[in-house]
């Protein structure tokens, strides 16, 4: 296995990922913005085993104007639930630390849906601590019910 930046051809199995954290996103969702994703303070890497995508992490650096130090989020994180417990997450996590290091961030921090209790215990299992009280207003709803499989 490897760890690698996605590529654009990366697409449609990073459509499949997301969707398996419940995100509903089409091949061309992800291609239209796959440029200014680019373009942002961000990192997309991915877990190849075989020459397929197993697995991916997206990060993205914070740097507000309250604090002295940037900070690192990572907005996704999946491994194929077909093969989880296979160390591609751990590989993943690892190569987004050592970023987040490397930038001289002050922490890491990640969102984790309350559905999925094996998650917490990997974050739990590499060092993460649940710092409870997070408020989020929406302004979108997602379309789930008019998305059903990454096209």
């Amino acid at each position: 296995m490897i760890i690698r930046k996605a590529v654009i051809t990366d697409l449609p199995r990073l459509a499949e990922l997301f969707f398996q954290l419940g995100y509903p996103n089409t091949i061309a969702d992800l291609e239209q913005r796959w440029d200014e994703f680019n373009s942002r303070d961000a990192d997309c890497w991915v877990a190849v085993d075989d020459g397929a995508a197993i697995g991916v992490v997206t990060q993205n650096y914070v740097l507000p104007l309250n604090t002295t130090a940037q900070y690192a989020v990572i907005s996704a994180f999946v491994v194929d639930e077909k093969i989880r417990r296979s160390g591609a997450g751990t590989a993943l996590i690892r190569r987004a630390e050592q970023e987040a290091v490397a930038r001289c961030c002050s922490h890491t921090e990640l969102s984790s849906s309350m559905r999925r209790p094996l998650a917490h215990l990997f974050y739990e299992h590499y060092g993460f601590v649940e710092v409870p009280k997070r408020y989020v207003r929406e302004y979108f709803a997602r379309a789930r019910e008019n998305r059903q499989t990454p096209e």
